[in-house]
This record gives structure tokens, C-alpha cells and sequence, in this order.
């Protein structure tokens, strides 16, 4: 095999972290290909991941799941154009189809592909329709395919996190008073967090029992199907950002590693990080000082604070966020502001509490389970440090947090 690029090794590793081939997939794929069939009409549907030696169909509307040979595959062709979603009308006469046995063949003429693309941005392999005849396939069906290939990755990355979190406690299990610290804290708010994560994982669960029964039915509701993709959609991502924030707050609590924290170089790598939730806004990086603390953690707090303040940074004249820093009587201080709605001055205490949204989150409909304000103030304090937010010069919120030097 000749040299890899990096998408195939970033994508064989995200693979083999979702276990998707040495383990079962999980069993609502299934029901995933099948509503995608169902809604298109296509002859069947499937889900491929992609790694560097073949394709591996691991979900199929037919039951046929397997191995096919990369050069054969027209979902790795799919994953080389950068649309998410994509139909191929006749691929026949698509020059990047058309030499693809599969289409020589007879096998398909009519192809569509929804690219399944984790939380960390790799496309592993799409959720594909596919017909041997010409099918008029139409917006509003791709719309849906996309959407059932979102649930796709949700579903793959809820049970990634579900392992992660067993093995945590088993390691919690083992006994290192760090670690022993870490289970108490998440035994002190798992009660708390239980009915976020209860509320969601029902919703789903309802959806996809409803999903069932149209599938068992002599007829088929397309656009009740897609309200029911929708609705799980939606609550398995809630799930995710509730289930990921539990992680975090679960983990970071052990011995401190402090040294001089280069601040421009840690923003610098989570402006990275969050390029897909910056979207259009306008960052404005002042000159930072260095800070003294676990790079680790103050990296969490920065990423934080920098993903809520692109939540919240949502006005006619354009979102912008900045950050600032300065250093006063032994303590430096990083700012991060955006022109967002702002937090009232009497909840400015209170977002910082673990499952604690402000009004202005809720009333905007910003996603958000609470967590990661709570992650933030228990690092800083754990440095002896302070965090709170005001009101920034744009009219929005302002947090900070001031750390101690050294």
C-alpha cells in the first residue's frame, strides 16, 4: 500500500474510535437506511465508512452489508467533493462515477449521498440512496437524507461516549486519590444531571419507536417519517452536549501540572478547534499576557468561554468576540467579550452553577446543557484563581477569569 494521506489516517483512527468494524454498529443504523429508502423510494440505501484499504458497508436497507474494494467504491468518490449532501442524477455521465463497475454494471444510476462527519470534523463515509433505474429525487428528500445522516454520527458518537464514560468509572474504580476525587464529583451532581440526559434519551427513543411502527405499516408517510428523524435528531444531539460536558467535568479535576502558559499560542489552537462554530464571526485577538496554571485546564477554560461567547455573539451588525488580557498585583486576567444579548446582572452568579443556563441562552434558543461554565469556575478555582462576567464594551457579556502568577 503506498504512503497515506491525512484525511485516511485522521479517518481510520476516527473509525477504529467509533468501533464501528471490530464491533456491532449500533442497531438504529438499521432504521436509519431503511426511513432513507423509504422516503427516496430508492432501491435500497446503506451506510459505507470509508477507511484506507476498502469500503465497509455496515448498515443496508436489504440486509446485503459487507466489503467492497475502494477503486469500486463511489462513496469514497463522494467523500473527494465538498458538498455534504450531493446528488448524482445519472451517474453514468458523471465523470467521477461513471468507470465504477457498480455503474458499468447496471447496479446504480441514480446515486445520492449524505457524508456522515464527526464531532471532530472527519468524514468517515456517507449514508447513500441508490437506484439502477433514473429516479427523480428532490430537494426536500435530500434534505432529509442529510438529516438522517447527522442522526447517523449521533447515534455512532452516543455510544462512543457511553464506553468512554464505563471506562472512566472503571478506572475511577481503580483508586488513586485524584481519581477517587473525580468519582465523588460526579457522584455529587450525577442525580442532578440524570433528568438532562433522561429527557433527551426518551425523546429518541420515543421517535424511533414511532419511526418502527410507520416502517412496519403496509404505507409509508414520508414527511411524518422525517418530523420522526427530526425529533431524535434533535434530542440525541442535546444527549451528546449533555453526555461530552459530563465527561469534562468529570476529568478535569486531578493534580495540577502549572507552568508558564504562552495564552496567544492556547487561543491560537482553540480558534482552530472551533472554526466550525465561529462561522461568520469577527475575532479580535488583543495582545495577551502569559498566565501561570495546567495549560491543559486553562485551555479548557479558554475553549469554553470562547464557544459560548460564538453562541451568544448574534447581532444585526455581525458577531464579534475579543479577547484581552492584562496583569495587575500579581494576577493576570483574560477577558473574552462578545456583542451578544449579555447576561443580567442578577443571574451573573448563578450561570456559573453546574445545569445553569442564562434567560437570554434560553430565550435565544442557544443550545446548551449548563456544564461548561460550571467546568470553567472549578478549574480557576482549583488555581486559586477567580472567574465571574460583566458587561462588555460592545453591550454584551464579558467574562473572565484572573489566575495567580507565579
Amino acid at each position: 500500500m503506498g504512503r497515506m494521506r491525512l484525511e485516511e489516517v485522521l479517518r481510520d483512527a476516527e473509525i477504529g474510535a467509533l468501533d464501528l468494524l471490530d464491533g456491532t454498529p449500533p442497531q438504529i443504523l438499521d432504521h436509519l437506511v431503511r426511513a432513507a429508502a423509504l422516503m427516496t423510494g430508492a432501491a435500497a440505501a446503506r451506510i459505507n465508512v470509508i477507511t484506507s484499504e476498502a469500503q465497509h458497508a455496515i448498515a443496508d436497507s436489504t440486509g446485503a452489508v459487507g466489503r467492497d474494494d475502494l477503486e469500486a467504491s463511489l462513496c469514497a468518490r463522494a467523500l473527494r467533493r465538498p458538498e455534504r449532501v450531493q446528488l448524482v442524477p445519472d451517474a453514468r455521465v458523471d465523470p467521477l462515477f461513471s468507470d465504477s463497475v457498480f455503474v458499468t454494471s447496471g447496479a446504480v444510476t441514480t446515486y445520492a449521498a449524505a457524508q456522515l462527519v464527526t464531532a471532530h470534523g472527519v468524514s468517515i463515509g456517507t449514508l447513500c440512496i441508490f437506484d439502477p433505474q433514473p429516479r427523480e429525487i428532490t430537494q426536500a428528500m435530500l434534505d432529509a437524507l442529510g438529516q438522517l445522516g447527522e442522526a447517523a454520527v449521533q447515534a455512532m458518537e452516543v455510544r462512543r461516549e457511553r464506553a468512554d464514560m464505563g471506562q472512566l468509572l472503571q478506572v475511577l474504580a481503580g483508586g488513586s486519590k485524584e481519581l477517587r476525587r473525580s468519582n465523588e464529583h460526579l457522584a455529587a451532581f450525577a442525580g442532578q444531571v440524570s433528568h438532562d440526559v433522561k429527557g433527551p434519551l426518551a425523546a429518541v427513543q420515543m421517535a424511533l419507536e414511532l419511526i418502527q411502527e410507520d416502517l412496519d405499516g403496509e404505507e409509508h408517510d414520508r414527511a411524518q417519517l422525517a418530523a420522526f428523524v427530526g425529533t431524535a435528531l434533535s434530542s440525541a444531539r442535546r444527549m451528546h452536549g449533555t453526555v461530552s460536558g459530563l465527561m469534562d467535568f468529570a476529568v478535569l479535576g486531578g493534580r495540577l501540572q502549572a507552568e508558564q502558559v504562552d495564552a496567544v499560542a492556547v487561543v491560537e489552537e482553540v480558534l482552530v478547534d472551533l472554526a466550525a462554530r465561529r462561522g461568520a464571526t469577527e475575532v479580535v485577538v488583543e495582545p495577551l499576557p502569559k498566565l501561570y496554571g495546567d495549560r491543559v485546564q486553562v485551555r479548557a477554560v479558554l475553549q469554553n468561554l470562547v464557544a459560548n461567547a460564538f453562541k451568544h455573539a448574534t447581532t444585526s451588525d455581525g458577531p464579534v468576540v475579543t479577547l484581552s488580557g492584562s496583569t495587575h498585583d500579581g494576577r493576570t486576567t483574560i477577558r473574552v467579550a462578545d456583542n451578544g444579548p449579555g447576561v443580567p446582572l442578577a443571574q451573573r452568579e448563578a450561570v456559573f452553577e453546574l445545569l445553569v443556563r442564562g434567560d437570554a441562552a434560553a430565550d435565544a434558543g442557544v443550545d446548551g446543557a449548563g456544564i461548561g461554565l460550571a467546568t470553567c469556575r472549578r478549574i480557576v478555582e482549583a488555581h486559586g484563581g477567580s472567574i465571574g462576567v460583566g458587561e462588555s464594551p460592545q453591550g454584551g457579556a464579558e467574562f473572565w477569569f484572573s489566575l495567580p502568577d507565579a
